[in-house]
């Protein structure tokens, strides 16, 4: 028998990745990297590659003997990176009908499930990101401190954080919480990495390597920052993305034109005769349609619809009691069609309450665990997130109550102290114009950050700090006062004295003085977008105002720790905040009114 073949070729985006592990500091903890793929099993490589990179860090690697329990517990810490890799690789190859989404999103689940008491009760940070390539998708997850960058089109993209080309999708409330999914494309560079703390001051130069080196060259220029820094630490994949071509051999419909064999042969059911070729694929006929002889029976055919009338025929009420029966009748169906409205169909408005309600009450849940482990930073992390997504969910009981516990939780939290604002008719005049100029110059510069001193602007930009004189005359040029490798990583807000202070995203505090760091701290209050610093020269204080939560943070100048935490009595939030002189905190409602708030009376 002869069967007609065709060779083709298949095209698909295939990554090749090159693993960086350069050990540095001990106090930088433990770092590993791990790639998986299955493309030598047809039935797996449906799912792509599945790649982990992890870093966690004891509390003793910053003050660590040679003792032997110091060594037990640094293996446990290795263990800890080799668990979650062991895992994810299990169970996201465990099932390959299932879509790679599907399988990324059940490998989250089955990681949250078995190292959960770990991440309690285990006294580390946990720095995990996950990421799973399968033709042109990418699903990205992390835990603590992760960074994923793609290269495309002559720029550097952050993946976790650019929500025009990624998504972002909540799997559970748990460490593994959500995930990051978008496109790749032939040509694009992919850079994973858990950043180290020298790696995070020599960012931007790692990021302009990537872009323009290839993995040899990129490699290389690691290797000289290393040379410079005996202490550095990186662990990264340097994944490229190319178009490769496969010959496959695909059987191709076609007519099965049968052998000269004799009937005697079929009868017998002979093996093939020595010589005849064999095919690899064997494509049988279409079989013809089974007759049911039942169907071809003489006689009219029973109507099923008929046969089933009949037998309800049996159970109606007799004439006499139609009346009673039909408007029973319509009662049960208006109260099923109430319950099937009330139980199952949900408008929108109800599903995000409900949502919010949800991730509230899940958040809580975590967030007192982070404040038993004094992770305070997360717990406020967590807490003031559940507060922005209720804000916007439909006001309801369930709604307050959630609000209620969040807002307690935060007050012993921050030890918040109860404020009294005083309701005032207009912005003292040196408030209202520094205002309008800082609003004016954020939109001509498009900083994140700025501030005015002495008549020179400061602005937060993608160089660094940069300034400019005589802001209120003639401006002069911008000029760079702060190269961008000096400058915190992911840089928020900005407040000038004299000396320049710095708050990123995570909460750390970096005050400069003519152009070099002095010092760097945490302060574990981390911003948000509605957050505003704020200083005057003489005050021992900087101002976070969270315009949002309505709370104002005083944080000390010499050491960046939380000195006051004044919750202003408001159930909106506040458009705008403002410092004067004097240090009272001005803050402004969604109606208008100006409140006036002065710390140092409370």
């Amino acid at each position: 028998m002869q069967i007609a073949t065709t060779n083709v070729e298949k095209i698909f985006l295939k990554p090749t990745q090159t693993e960086i592990l350069i050990k540095g500091s001990p106090k930088e903890g433990h770092f590993d990297i791990f790639s998986y793929d299955y493309h030598a099993d047809e039935s797996k490589r449906s799912l792509g590659n599945l790649y982990v990179v992890g870093n966690i860090q004891r509390s003793f690697d910053t003050h660590k003997d040679s003792s032997s329990k110091d060594n037990t517990e640094e293996s446990d810490v290795a263990y800890a990176t080799n668990l979650v890799a062991s895992l994810a690789k299990r169970e996201y190859y465990s099932n390959p009908d299932l879509s790679p989404k599907e399988a990324f999103s059940a490998t989250l689940r089955k990681i949250n499930d078995v190292v959960d008491e770990f991440f309690i009760n285990k006294d580390a940070k946990i720095n995990i990101g996950i990421f799973a390539l399968t033709g042109e998708n990418i699903n990205i997850s992390k835990l603590g401190k992760f960074k994923i960058l793609l290269a495309r089109d002559n720029k550097t993209i952050d993946i976790l954080n650019n929500i025009d080309l990624f998504t972002k999708e909540k799997v559970e409330e748990k460490e593994f919480s959500h995930i990051v999914s978008g496109r790749i494309a032939h040509g694009d560079k992919v850079l994973a990495f858990c950043p180290s703390r020298l790696a995070a001051i020599k960012e931007k130069a790692i990021k302009e390597n990537f872009l323009k080196l290839n993995a040899k060259q990129f490699l290389e220029k690691i290797g000289e920052i290393k040379g410079e820094k005996v202490d550095f630490t990186y662990a990264a994949l340097y994944i490229n993305l190319d178009k490769v071509k496969e010959p496959a051999v695909i059987p191709k419909a076609a007519k099965v034109i049968p052998s000269p064999i004799t009937v005697s042969e079929i009868d017998e059911k002979k093996p093939p005769k020595e010589g005849d070729k064999q095919s690899e694929y064997i494509i049988p006929e279409p079989e013809l349609p089974r007759i049911i002889r039942s169907e071809f029976a003489l006689g009219k055919k029973n109507n099923p619809f008929i046969t089933v009338l009949g037998k309800i025929k049996m159970f109606l009420p007799k004439r006499q009691n139609k009346v009673v029966f039909f408007t029973s009748l319509g009662i049960l169906i208006l109260i099923g069609a109430w319950t099937a409205k009330t139980f199952f169909f949900v408008s929108p408005e109800q599903k995000q309450t409900s949502s919010a309600i949800n991730e509230a009450q899940n958040n809580i849940k975590l967030a007192k665990t982070k404040i038993n482990q004094n992770d305070f930073l997360s717990a406020r992390k967590l807490l003031l997130g559940s507060i922005a997504s209720i804000n916007l969910a439909v006001s309801s009981k369930k709604t307050d109550d959630a609000k209620s516990e969040i807002v307690k939780l935060l007050d012993n939290l921050d030890q918040a102290v109860e404020s009294s604002p005083i309701l005032t008719e207009t912005l003292p005049k040196s408030v209202s114009d520094k205002a309008a100029l800082l609003a004016s110059e954020k939109t001509r510069t498009g900083a994140t950050g700025l501030d005015i001193y002495e008549d020179n602007l400061y602005f937060i930009g993608a160089d660094g700090i940069s300034k400019i004189s005589d802001i209120s005359n003639k401006p002069k040029d911008a000029v760079q006062w702060l190269k961008s490798e000096a400058l915190l990583p992911e840089s928020l807000l900005i407040a000038v004295d004299g000396k320049v202070y710095v708050l990123n995203k995570s909460g750390l505090l970096a005050t400069y003085y003519k152009g070099k760091k002095e010092n760097e701290t945490n302060t574990l209050v981390f911003p948000d977008d509605s957050s505003l610093l704020a200083t005057t020269k003489n005050s021992q204080y900087l101002y976070l105002i969270n315009k949002n939560m309505g709370r104002i943070y005083l944080l000390s100048k010499a050491n960046g720790t939380l000195f006051k935490t004044l919750k202003v009595s408001s159930q909106e939030a506040f458009t705008n905040a403002y410092l004067d002189q004097d240090e009272a905190v001005y803050l402004v409602g969604k109606d208008g009114k100006i409140w006036k708030v002065m710390p140092y009376s409370i």
